[in-house]
């Protein structure tokens, strides 16, 4: 099975310790400063090598900011969405990480996101990767704020 992980920076290197055994059958596409919208005009091309159904993971919205967008936020996942589930029936998407020393808006745009992201992906019969469910907000914040 080809594995397809797409994202932004915080992908690079992920090649390295995902699908070890089988090099051939894996992509990494590390789109720096990605927007969800840039996946989104970019998803023919990035899976265009990837065979029949591949295996995607997306690991994007690190760098969207949703003050004053949020409904063009989740038109751009809807959007990728859709096209993902033309080409695979093996999609994952993953929540989006807090960011080191953000403000406390940003902090909690990130948890409303993944929220609805969360809910999202179970509605459209999409696998939602969560990295943080074990841990306390208020705690990563301080750790954000100290680190």
């Amino acid at each position: 099975i080809q594995v397809v992980v797409v994202g932004d920076s915080i992908i690079k290197r992920v090649d390295r310790v995902i699908c070890r055994a089988d090099r051939l059958n894996r992509t990494v596409c590390c789109l720096p400063g990605a927007r969800v919208r840039h996946v989104v005009d970019r998803v023919d091309r990035l899976l265009g090598g990837a065979g029949d159904d591949p295996a995607v993971m997306v690991h994007i919205g690190t760098n969207d900011k949703v003050r004053g967008r949020w409904k063009d936020l989740k038109n751009d996942f809807r959007e990728l969405g859709s096209k993902l589930k033309k080409r695979s029936s093996k999609v994952v998407f993953s929540e989006i990480l807090p960011v080191p020393r953000a403000t406390v808006e940003r902090q909690r745009e990130i948890r409303e996101v993944n929220a609805w992201l969360k809910a999202w992906c179970r509605k459209e019969g999409f696998g939602f990767l969560e990295h943080w469910a074990h841990l306390h907000w208020g705690t990563i914040f301080a750790f954000s704020m100290c680190g």
